[in-house]
């Protein structure tokens, strides 16, 4: 599955956030964030090792930035299946879920696929589509609300994220899910005051 954080600028990611999904997700790690000229700095990790996490996520902690943790589904693990991964000059992507498309190319995750197969061909030629509402509403219904999509566009410094909704607010962050660490050590899980059978379903450990 994965798991995806957004953290804003002037937000922070606990440490004890960064050492539950890191053993949740032993399968690499990326971090994506703009950094003071506007680019898109990105580091990626083929294996997932928590004192590199934290050493590039504190290089990178003033700026807004979003980090992905891989559980392996599909595809090898190796760099080429770490994201974020690139879709076009300016702009990359993670994802938290698994997308229905053909897998031509083995050892390739279908997030490599989705992007080489639909999305780079669509946003090279149109990349202001990542701002329109049919856009998303069209990657909604392919996909299914169980995908969460996160992009960043170093054109307009912006971030877009898909199937917002389906994941967690955790104070100014934004988690793709909360079954892929262990959600119980937070407050804001403690305190859930939302149906039981939602805060069951949010529980990994359960």
């Amino acid at each position: 599955m994965c798991l995806v954080i957004h953290k804003p600028r002037g937000a922070q990611i606990p440490d004890e956030l960064l050492a539950s999904a890191s053993h949740y997700n032993p399968d690499g790690f990326g971090i994506m964030a703009f950094d003071a000229s506007g680019a898109i700095d990105v580091r990626r990790r083929a294996r997932t090792r928590l004192a590199e996490l934290r050493r590039l996520y504190r290089e990178r902690e003033e700026f807004e930035c979003v980090v992905h943790l891989r559980y392996r589904t599909r595809g090898s693990i190796e760099l080429g299946n770490t994201q974020p991964m690139r879709i076009t000059r300016d702009i990359y992507m993670v994802h938290n879920g698994t997308v229905d498309v053909g897998l031509h190319t083995e050892e390739r995750s279908d997030t490599w696929h989705l992007i080489e197969d639909y999305l780079r061909p669509i946003l090279r030629r149109r990349p202001d589509n990542l701002y329109d509402a049919g856009f998303a509403k069209l990657i909604r219904a392919w996909a299914g609300e169980h995908n969460r999509f996160v992009f960043m566009d170093a054109r307009r410094r912006a971030t877009v994220v898909i199937n917002r909704e389906s994941g967690v607010a955790c104070g100014d962050l934004w988690l793709s899910n909360a079954r892929w660490f262990d959600a119980t050590g937070f407050e804001w899980f403690r305190d859930w005051s939302g149906p039981v059978e939602t805060r069951r379903e949010l529980t990994f450990l359960a």
